[in-house]
């Protein structure tokens, strides 16, 4: 395997296990209704910081990039609508 391919395949690898981390929080918030000791400015940041990293993959045609942050910002929206839904 080339070593531009390895990068790629790593890449998506790491980018799955960062979205993938956010998932259990997402599943309990919606479960449970209780988002009270969630943040909900960190929450916001993080659904800007992604959407610009997602914009930057796009523009680089990095798709890594583009699909975790992607991710991210779902996951991370999931969490925000959660919040202010279940004050």
């Amino acid at each position: 395997m080339a070593s531009g391919e390895v990068l790629r395949y790593l890449g998506f690898l790491a980018g799955a296990l960062t979205v993938g981390s956010f998932l259990p929080q997402v599943v309990r918030a919606w479960r449970t209704r209780q988002t009270r000791d969630l943040s909900l400015a960190m929450f916001a940041l993080l659904v800007t910081s992604g959407a610009l990293w997602a914009l930057y993959g796009l523009m680089r045609h990095d798709w890594p990039v583009v699909i975790t942050n992607a991710g991210m910002v779902a996951l991370n929206g999931a969490l925000v609508v959660a919040k202010l839904r279940y004050r």
